[in-house]
């Protein structure tokens, strides 16, 4: 700035002597200002040739630049400003190289599977459990020895899409895993990259099988010694009623009281044996469960139906029976049988559950679609709540509340809602009353 100052001063001072006819003072003017104009012209161009280098630099990502020291003040200031704010990039590289450093650390001990492919399925990453699971050595760098090794695993990694998950089942070592392979998108650098992790759930898997077979037994272990218990019980009693000591009684003894009781107690035994007949009958009805037919059907004809089925026991029960069906809905593709004796079920368990109320009792049948076009059929009611550690089990087979319950009509309702490869849940809270919802 100062020597700015002095050019224009002595431009002036040139012009002053000139209009003054003093060319002497004129000339010598002029010189100095031809001498200043060519340092600060100098003092333009290294600044531009540095700040120029500067950000070469910086593009180029060379953090070892510096600038020395000057006598020129304003180049000093300049080259201290940039060395500064060298300083300041070498820090952010320092711990950007930190970050990345400890966030592949953090990935290469993870316990879950983690792959980042970019755009042409290439891999950028891949942890050490990664390349257990594929087969591979996690000491290579090579990125695309996966594919030349395992090529289902890579495909898997290729087809798995955001939102989805896909199971692989493969097998290393004569033993089989049975891999969950989700996906997420990520963005680095303006590059779309696709995030997978990878887990084992077979483990998972066996253990909730196994806790089922172990509820299974404990209900069918629970339901089995109830039969048997009084059948125990009455053939004792008999027993001892036709041998004393050891020895048979003699025909003339036995009294008429004793022949009632005989007939009470082989009565008894006959429905208890019933009983337990039809607890294996129903045991069968849920290991047969037919393949669905699948074919197209009115929903207008159909709810006509249920709404005949219903009229009898809505009415005397005075129950308020709702439908709603979703505008330019008319159809549903499935085994219409099957899914009537779904419906029927909630409805009946629905009635059930108003009888234990006294008023305002309300059943609503609703039908819709989802956003992923699947069907949505729910029955509600305002009834007596299911308490939340109930809602656990009652898909158990054989688990039952009621009294004269089989405890097997919700467990064939989701296996049939399986067959349909759809599902069936419950939510029973005292805002929404009881809802089960079935998504076909």
């Amino acid at each position: 700035m100062l020597i700015v100052a002095i050019v224009i001063v002595l431009s002036f001072g040139a012009g002053f002597f000139f209009l003054k006819e003093r060319y002497l003072y004129t000339f010598l003017l002029l010189v100095f200002d031809i001498v200043y104009i060519f340092r600060l012209v100098s003092i333009y161009n290294q600044t531009s040739k540095t700040t120029a280098m500067f950000f070469d630099a910086v593009r180029n990502n060379d953090s070892t630049l510096s600038f020395r020291t000057t006598e020129n003040k304003s180049l000093q200031t300049l080259y201290t400003g940039m060395n500064n704010l060298n300083k300041h990039i070498q820090e952010i590289k320092l711990k950007n190289e930190y970050k990345e450093k400890y966030y592949k650390a953090l990935i290469q001990q993870s316990a879950t599977g983690l792959v980042v492919l970019n755009k042409d399925n290439e891999i950028e990453l891949i942890n050490e459990i990664t390349c257990q699971y594929a087969g591979i050595s996690s000491a290579s760098t090579n990125m695309k020895l996966l594919r030349i090794k395992n090529e289902a695993f890579y495909n898997v990694l290729c087809n798995v899409v955001p939102e989805q998950a896909i199971t692989f089942k493969n097998i290393r070592n004569d033993s089989a895993q049975l891999l969950l392979f989700r996906a997420t998108e990520i963005k680095n650098d303006e590059q779309l990259l696709k995030l997978i992790s990878i887990q084992d759930i077979r483990q998972e898997l066996d253990e909730k099988e196994l806790e089922s077979y172990q509820k299974l037994i404990s209900i069918l272990t629970h339901e089995i010694m109830n039969s048997i218990a009084p059948l125990t019980s009455i053939s004792k009693t008999l027993y001892d009623f036709y041998i004393k000591d050891g020895e048979p009684v003699k025909p003339g003894d036995v009294n008429e009281v004793m022949v009632n009781t005989t007939v009470q107690g082989l009565k008894a035994i006959e429905e208890q044996g019933d009983g337990l007949m039809h607890f294996v009958n129903s045991y069968r009805r849920l290991t047969k469960i037919p393949n669905p037919v699948m074919r197209l059907f009115s929903i207008e004809e159909w709810i006509e139906q249920l709404k005949i089925l219903f009229t009898e026991k809505i009415t005397v029960n005075n129950i308020l029976f709702e439908i709603e069906i979703e505008p330019h809905l008319h159809f549903i593709t499935a085994d219409k049988n099957l899914i009537n004796q779904v419906i029927v079920n909630l409805v009946n368990n629905a009635i059930d559950s108003l009888l234990l109320i006294d008023t305002d009792r309300k059943i609503k049948l609703s039908i819709s679609k989802n956003r992923g076009n699947r069907i949505i059929i729910k029955v509600s009611n305002n009834g007596q709540l299911i308490p939340l550690e109930i809602q656990e089990k009652i898909f158990i087979p054989f688990f039952t509340t009621k009294e004269n319950g089989s405890g097997i009509g919700l467990s064939l309702s989701r296996q049939i809602m399986k067959q349909h490869k759809g599902s069936i849940g419950v939510v029973s809270n005292p805002e929404d009353g009881t809802v089960f919802s079935l998504e076909l």
